[in-house]
């Protein structure tokens, strides 16, 4: 799903060579409307180089301010929502739809700790496999046992704190790797930390 993108900011927008389609202006608003005649331009065009921290105006960076996001996010949406577009042909109203689901997607990545650590690896070429890499196999054994006492009802308020704190310590590892560029490092810790985060979700089921 994830791919490498050229890197621009949103609002010091690099102009593209695609027109709009409407009236082949040059002139944009920012990358995604046209300073002419204000239609939208072609989502599946101007998304493709488009990553999810230069939508929301943001370095490629472990650490972001929730703040921000959340501010960022309300406005973008008010920017591209249906309304705004109902005067116009009907096609624009599709297309503030492709771009709000885009928004919603980036928005729900970067909030999420883990999903923005994925992130930002698939952006450095890092892409999660859980079958890429040799787990290790004591590892593997313990998740397996502590799964079946769960299943079994034995043990649960024990297993949920000392996992919880496995869980924490693995995060912040992985903070500290990508922070310090050590990509391969946090890529395998994240590899481990899916498991962690199962065993969390089957222990929410059984509490």
């Amino acid at each position: 799903m994830f791919q490498s993108f050229i890197s621009f900011s949103f609002t010091k927008f690099i102009p593209s060579k695609v027109t709009c389609w409407n009236c082949k202006s040059n002139e944009f608003i920012n990358r995604f409307i046209c300073g002419q005649c204000k239609y939208l331009k072609e989502p599946s065009i101007q998304l493709q180089f488009v990553n999810y921290f230069e939508l929301f105006d943001l370095p490629i960076n472990i650490n972001l301010e929730t703040k921000y996001l959340e501010d960022k996010y309300r406005s973008l949406q008010l920017k591209f929502h249906p309304d705004r577009f109902v005067t116009m042909p009907p096609i624009n109203i599709s297309y503030s739809q492709e771009y709000s689901a885009f928004i919603n997607e980036a928005y729900s990545v970067l909030k999420n700790i883990h999903e923005r650590a994925e992130y930002i690896l698939s952006l450095k070429g890092f892409q999660i496999k859980e079958c890429s890499v040799l787990l290790d196999l004591e590892f593997m054994e313990e998740i397996l046992e502590l799964q079946s006492q769960v299943q079994r009802g034995e043990n649960i308020s024990q297993i949920n704190q000392k996992n919880n704190l496995e869980i924490e310590k693995m995060i912040k590892q992985i903070i500290s790797d990508i922070s310090n560029e050590q990509y391969e490092k946090a890529y395998k810790i994240i590899l481990y930390l899916k498991y962690r985060q199962r065993l969390k979700d089957q222990i929410l089921i059984h509490i």
